[in-house]
């Protein structure tokens, strides 16, 4: 009995072993079919990261530095990407970048600048100087302010510039939002990025709504369908044989009988 068992579950250990195989390859098919993505450069000025995919200066987040690169995550409509830049997610007008088949070394500017206005600088959520959309007031000097791109805002000051900048501000907590240019010095430059590689004319996205692959949700779903009847297969070989043998073991061996005659003689050998 106990050969049966094992033999049992040998068999099925394959069965699972070949169900769970299955389903990890397609799991993996999946997730990256999901991380589809490609780079695309900014080849000329006034190119942006729209917050929402619609084309309005409202929702403008900043302009892109020329000749750096985007990544296109997906196709989001018939004129935007749905894309990233550095660590800031928005979108991009599909006429205003050049995908392309590679992966640069250094896709995006880097820059920082400092505040020197003596009374400190407010970051704004709008480029402009509207007292209930500023987010926090940066200290005088401050100089850990990550540079991403400039953007036409409220020109604050009479014939002085109309230029704010979209920047990071990390203190005990990291913030996004403009800080007015004529209070920022000391503005790192960056070269040119003159990366290039094959122009893809047309870039597809297998993770995109009409694209192929299956969810989280549906792929959880088949995985729990699998192993609910892999556990009942399981169940079904190994019940009769623990039975079996657990019947036999509770039995108590009854010796043999021999007749002779008018009377029953137990075997000796029996009783051993």
């Amino acid at each position: 009995m106990a050969k049966k068992l094992r033999k049992n579950i040998k068999i099925l250990f394959f069965i699972i072993f070949y169900c769970f195989l299955t389903m990890f390859s397609s799991l993996t098919a999946n997730f990256s079919q999901a991380d589809d993505f490609y780079f695309a450069k900014v080849q000329s000025e006034n190119v942006y990261l729209y917050s929402n995919p619609i084309d309005s200066s409202e929702n403008i987040l900043f302009e892109i530095p020329k000749t750096y690169f985007v990544k296109l995550l997906d196709d989001e409509n018939s004129d935007f990407y749905y894309a990233q830049y550095s660590d800031q997610f928005g979108y991009v007008k599909k006429n205003d970048v050049v995908a392309m088949d590679g992966i640069p070394q250094e896709p995006y500017a880097t820059s920082s600048f400092r505040i020197f206005s003596l009374e400190g600088m407010g970051l704004y959520s709008t480029p402009s100087l509207i007292e209930e959309n500023m987010i926090i007031e940066i200290p005088y000097l401050t100089d850990n302010l990550v540079y991403y791109g400039k953007i036409i805002g409220q020109q604050a000051i009479p014939d002085k510039s109309n230029e704010w900048y979209y920047c990071k501000y990390t203190s005990t907590d990291t913030l996004f939002g403009y800080v007015y240019s004529v209070f920022c010095d000391k503005l790192t430059d960056f070269a040119d990025n003159y990366e290039s590689f094959n122009i893809i004319i047309s870039p597809t996205f297998s993770s995109s709504s009409s694209g192929n692959g299956l969810s989280t949700v549906a792929m959880t779903f088949i995985v729990i369908g699998v192993s609910i009847p892999c556990i009942i297969v399981f169940y079904l070989l190994v019940k009769p044989t623990i039975f079996k043998e657990k019947t036999s073991a509770g039995q108590t061996k009854i010796p043999k009988k021999r007749r002779h005659g008018d009377y029953y003689e137990f075997d000796e050998s029996d009783l051993n």
